[in-house]
């Protein structure tokens, strides 16, 4: 007779770390400042703008973040679920390098209208949700950073 396969469970969930989730909620912010008004005029006859209007480029990238990041946080549970090898580079450095993108457009697109200001328009509250945001997301890749299994060098059995 031979031996029975142990039967998975499913996604093991478990594996998600807190680092994980603050960079996971971080990024779905900064996806959500997209849609929120940027740049908030009080001219006669104008409206709100959100970031689509003002650089299609940068909502481009966020949104390719995002999706990025789902699939750094999904793999590893995946990976152990469907026998997949696990990446062959750390998450919390890609994280982190991510992160510091994020704040350095987000920080770019605060100032990069500035010149407005004299004409009656002034940053909307999506423009600092997306500051806000990638900060955030830093915070959690050193977060996980923190939350990595340490190698115990010389305890060889």
């Amino acid at each position: 007779m031979g031996r029975a396969r142990p039967r998975r469970r499913g996604f093991e969930l478990r594996r998600i770390t807190l680092g994980d989730w603050v960079v996971l909620v971080s990024s779905l912010l900064t996806l959500v400042s997209l849609f929120l008004p940027w740049f908030v005029t009080n001219v006669q006859g104008a409206h709100d703008q959100w970031a689509f209007t003002y650089s299609e480029v940068y909502s481009v990238i966020v949104i390719v973040i995002f999706l990025a990041t789902i699939f750094l946080v999904l793999y590893p549970v995946a990976a152990l679920e469907f026998g997949l090898s696990p990446l062959p580079f750390s998450s919390p450095l890609l994280y982190f390098l991510l992160g510091i993108i994020l704040l350095l457009l987000s920080v770019f697109e605060v100032g990069k209208y500035a010149c407005i200001q004299c004409q009656g328009v002034v940053g909307g509250f999506g423009v600092y949700v997306a500051v806000f945001a990638s900060l955030t997301y830093i915070l959690g890749a050193v977060i996980r950073w923190g939350s990595r299994p340490r190698r115990r060098v010389g305890l060889e059995r």
